[in-house]
């Protein structure tokens, strides 16, 4: 894991510092609009550097290189940020649907502006929130818009740009898809794991797959090379965001940079809460149908509802299904035809235990 620990620090730093270039520059073109506009795309910028894995683009580049011999593109770590913007225009909207107040150990979008209404625009808490609430909105559609903007600067060979256009918009396109779903289940008694498993896949899981196909399509993969990271990003993709909904719930703040009790207060139907309804017993259930969602919601009551994941079986049920993900995923690597290059194939298998053994 050494070898992955020094690869995987130094891509990370090669998107950053991708990333920066391109946020800064469109910071210095809002600046001949406006002060607003620059503290806008500056507060952009912020929210982007301030933290995250980066696993998005750097599953582009390592897919690419995973194909083909050496990095002969000149903007690929620019065009690997698209998936990035994708996937934090989409944190943005998240985080106002699930009135979150921290991402990444600092405000959200919506609490960083509502504040700045307050401090500088009138004491009128009502109007700042509203404020705050709109400027998530804009700021989400900015980052989403930014990533076919960051696609055609990234001077690809125009057939190339119109593949990973489209690889970019039906993302965009699934992952709405996803978040509906994940809306509607809230409500949902007839939820199954399948339901739970396919919204994660439109949610969460498709940008795993999306990139690694739009490295493998800039890269010129095979047909069988692109299957084999496609079931990989898919299964574990999966394996990662239900490793997510355990940190949701089970997590601790200072290490994730995000609530543990938010998925428990707003009643999310996540895995752990379909296999509790599964397994639990008849006073389980009462438990989850008195707390769930509640509001008000005390921490001893989400406590509660962390003791009846743990007792009724529901927390080792939703690992085992995870890990069983996980392995079918690193299964499919093998099947890649030619097979993927050795180095960044072991960069991929060992980047997916990272992920769903991490604590953050």
């Amino acid at each position: 894991m050494a070898d992955f620990d020094s690869l995987m620090k130094s891509e990370i730093e090669r998107v950053n510092s991708a990333l920066d270039e391109y946020l800064t520059m469109r910071i210095e073109e809002a600046k001949r609009l406006s002060p607003v506009h620059a503290l806008y795309y500056s507060n952009i910028r912020e929210y982007l550097m301030r933290g995250g894995k980066r696993l998005r683009p750097v599953m582009v580049v390592s897919a690419y290189k995973a194909v083909r011999e050496g990095v002969d593109m000149k903007h690929l770590y620019r065009a690997a940020c698209a998936m990035e913007m994708l996937h934090n225009g989409s944190l943005l909207h998240d985080d106002l649907i699930d009135h979150d107040e921290v991402r990444r150990g600092g405000p959200t979008f919506h609490a960083l502006y509502r504040e700045w209404y307050l401090k500088n625009a009138r004491d009128d808490p009502e109007r700042a929130v509203d404020f705050g609430m709109a400027m998530a909105v804009l700021g989400g559609d900015s980052l989403l818009n930014m990533g076919p903007q960051v696609i055609t600067a990234s001077e690809l060979p125009p057939e190339v740009a119109f593949e990973c256009m489209k690889l970019y918009h039906t993302a965009y396109q699934e992952l709405a898809d996803g978040v509906l779903l994940e809306m509607n289940m809230v409500n949902d008694p007839s939820a199954t794991a399948e339901t739970y498993l396919e919204m994660i896949r439109l949610k969460t899981a498709v940008l795993f797959e999306r990139s690694l196909l739009m490295g493998a399509t800039i890269g010129g993969a095979s047909a069988e090379q692109k299957a084999a990271l496609s079931e990989f990003g898919i299964t574990v993709g999966q394996a990662f965001q239900i490793r997510d909904d355990i940190l949701g719930s089970f997590g601790e703040e200072k290490v994730t940079g995000k609530s543990a009790e938010g998925d428990i207060r707003e009643g999310k139907k996540t895995m752990l809460v379909i296999q509790a309804y599964r397994l639990g017993n008849k006073q389980h259930c009462a438990t989850l149908d008195a707390l769930l969602g509640k509001r008000g919601m005390t921490s001893e009551e989400v406590d509660r509802v962390r003791e009846v994941f743990r007792e009724s079986g529901a927390l080792d049920a939703t690992a085992e299904i995870m890990r069983n993900l996980l392995q079918r995923g690193q299964n499919a690597l093998e099947r890649a035809d030619p097979p993927l290059n050795e180095m960044y194939k072991q960069f991929l298998l060992d980047l997916s235990e990272m992920l769903v053994n991490r604590s953050y």
